[in-house]
């Protein structure tokens, strides 16, 4: 039986939003300043730091299905998805701090492996926390809009983490010191490192402390769970993909989350070498961030009620397409003043709030919709596969980072961005090779995600009869297990 929403406490719904903090940690890491600090400070060569990347996603392709099909089958007293929470978590969070600490005079093989080490295992650990988190959600109500307002909650807490963490490091820690700027600064990210490690662990204790009321009211695996778990694995997959909404719903999502790990991968780049924006500046970016969010969170509910839930998608695939090429492009046809003018700092808060709107939004739309999208595939099949539909999703959110990485340091190279570069010495070529390749690749990827989410069909009125019909079986299986009772 699958609780209602409207059953949660506050503290079951919050301590639920809360738990998708670490991973917003880890996006912040990736995202904003991994790659620059194996490249800028640590000397990496952009390649290898985008391999690096590479890897860990290819590792992650391997276990993000093995850990779903396990969440779905597990059997514990604490339940199937809890005991994962902190199996997964707790080693997370400490992985952190060895990100942004890799042993002194490594060389350019060691620096890479130990890159490479850390980001496998920090996956695979988050992994086995983050699916089993994902699919819980799914499990918290069965309306249609209520799942926007779950998902928006978590959406919400996730960029307060990935937007605040950031802004505090560029405020606090990434400070200056005798004239070097505080982004070159090793000693700086291994604070970084400290604090993304803290904030990880305590929003996870927080999660499962704040949610172990409703285990016992969560669906329990099918009496049949078990098996060989990778050929278990692979005809759960067989089965899930058997889906059409759900095949093209992954190549939306994996297209736009492209875009978006790509878009957010050069952004401190972009920041420190294109626009020539301080630290300052870039942690004041903040601000048209919390208001993108707090506008998505506020407009998804109403949209929600009078679009269908594809509508959303593609639009906001249009969304990111469009906010790619104005302000860059802008640049590269010279046409806006210098650096420096406050006209330039004005658009970028404008490019960011419509960025980072165009993304919230996404999110909260896909999460909602793969919910649907499970009742529609236990209609046809029988099963509830939570924890292999959020696998994909899952691995959707990592590729983000790691696509964005990969491709982000092979550009490095081919540009000739030196590591160690201060804002104003690089040369504009450089640049130029830079804003191209930003807008080409992110619109030609959006695009690609706007054709896939016009294909999907999954209306509110084909929601509430997939509904209709789960309740009638439901009802029907109960009054057959009534009579069969002595």
């Amino acid at each position: 039986i699958t609780t209602n929403m409207r059953t949660l406490t506050t503290l079951e719904k919050w301590s639920y939003a809360i738990g998708n903090m670490p991973f917003a940690v880890k996006d912040a890491a990736f995202i904003n300043f991994v790659v620059f600090y194996y490249t800028q400070v640590q000397g990496l060569s952009g390649s290898l730091a985008g391999l690096a990347a590479f890897i860990a996603i290819s590792w992650d392709a391997v276990t993000d299905p093995i850990v779903g099909s396990w969440s779905d089958n597990f059997r514990s007293r604490w339940g199937r998805r809890h005991p994962l929470l902190l199996a997964g978590g707790l080693p997370t969070a400490l992985l952190f701090l060895g990100l942004f600490a890799p042993p002194d005079s490594l060389g350019d093989m060691g620096t890479f492996l130990w890159l490479t080490g850390v980001s496998i295992l920090l996956r695979t650990f988050l992994t086995i926390y983050f699916i089993p988190y994902s699919a819980m959600g799914a499990e918290l109500s069965t309306d249609y809009d209520e799942r926007t307002v779950i998902a928006k909650s978590r959406v919400t807490m996730a960029w307060l983490a990935g937007m605040l963490l950031p802004a505090f490091a560029f405020i606090v820690i990434f400070q200056s010191d005798n004239g070097t700027d505080g982004r070159l600064l090793a000693g700086n990210y291994q604070t970084y490192g400290e604090l993304s490690a803290l904030l990880a662990a305590l929003t996870i204790l927080f999660c499962v402390w704040g949610t172990r009321t409703v285990i016992s009211r969560l669906p329990q695996p099918p009496a049949q769970a078990g098996g060989q778990i990778l050929r278990k694995t692979l005809h759960d997959f067989r089965t899930a993909f058997g889906n059409r909404n759900f095949r093209i719903s992954i190549g939306s999502n994996l297209a736009f989350g492209m875009a978006a790990g790509i878009y957010t991968t050069l952004a401190l780049y972009l920041g420190t070498y294109f626009w020539e924006f301080s630290s300052e500046q870039l942690a004041g970016l903040v601000v048209p961030t919390a208001i993108a969010t707090v506008l998505a969170f506020a407009a998804m509910g109403r949209l929600g009620q009078r679009y269908d839930k594809p509508t959303l998608l593609a639009a906001a695939c249009l969304g990111i397409a469009i906010n790619a090429v104005w302000f860059t492009g802008a640049r590269l046809l010279d046409l806006l003043p210098a650096n420096g003018h406050p006209l330039i700092y004005a658009l970028q808060c404008l490019n960011t709030l419509l960025g980072v709107f165009t993304i919230v939004a996404l999110q909260i739309i896909g999460v909602s919709l793969l919910a649907d999208i499970l009742d529609e595939h236990e209609l046809d099949t029988g099963l509830r596969q939570e924890g292999v539909f959020f696998a994909a999703g899952t691995f959707i959110g990592k590729a983000t980072t790691g696509v964005g990485a990969l491709l982000a340091g092979i550009i490095f190279d081919v540009a000739g961005l030196k590591s160690g570069a201060a804002p104003g010495e690089v040369a504009g070529s450089t640049l130029s090779i830079l804003g191209w390749f930003t807008i080409s690749v992110i619109m030609a990827l959006a695009v690609i995600a706007f054709f896939f989410a016009r294909r999907l069909r999954l209306s509110r009125d084909d929601h509430t009869r997939i509904r209709d019909a789960l309740e009638i079986r439901a009802t029907l299986a109960q009054a057959e297990g009534s009579a069969a009772t002595p």
